[in-house]
């Protein structure tokens, strides 16, 4: 019965982001929402299974991709961001173009 209740409510926050990422007028918020209700949710709906399957193994293997997606999911997030402000010409982190000799003169 708990398991069932990870399970639907990682179903409500991933809803969450869906709706966020329909409704948020940038791309930055969109991000945002979708990388913290994605990882919020697969990973309620993994500990779900966890607790469904019973089973050592499994509990394992859930907690190997709960591990991957809190690593990867922020990284992801970060070069996307990155790449996008980098494509508005935006400057970020205040690195700017003062090795170019053409522009410091």
């Amino acid at each position: 019965m708990i398991a069932f209740f990870f399970i639907i409510i990682g179903l409500i926050i991933m809803l969450f982001g869906i709706i966020g990422m329909i409704i948020l007028p940038e791309f930055l918020l969109r991000i945002h929402s979708s990388t913290k209700c994605g990882v919020t949710g697969a990973v309620n709906i993994l500990v779900g299974l966890m607790i469904h399957s019973g089973n050592i193994d499994y509990i394992f293997r859930f907690g190997l991709i709960i591990t991957f997606l809190f690593v990867t999911a922020p990284i992801i997030a970060h070069t996307l961001a990155v790449f996008h402000l980098q494509e508005k010409n935006i400057e970020t982190d205040g690195d700017s173009d003062d090795t170019d000799p053409e522009k410091r003169s």
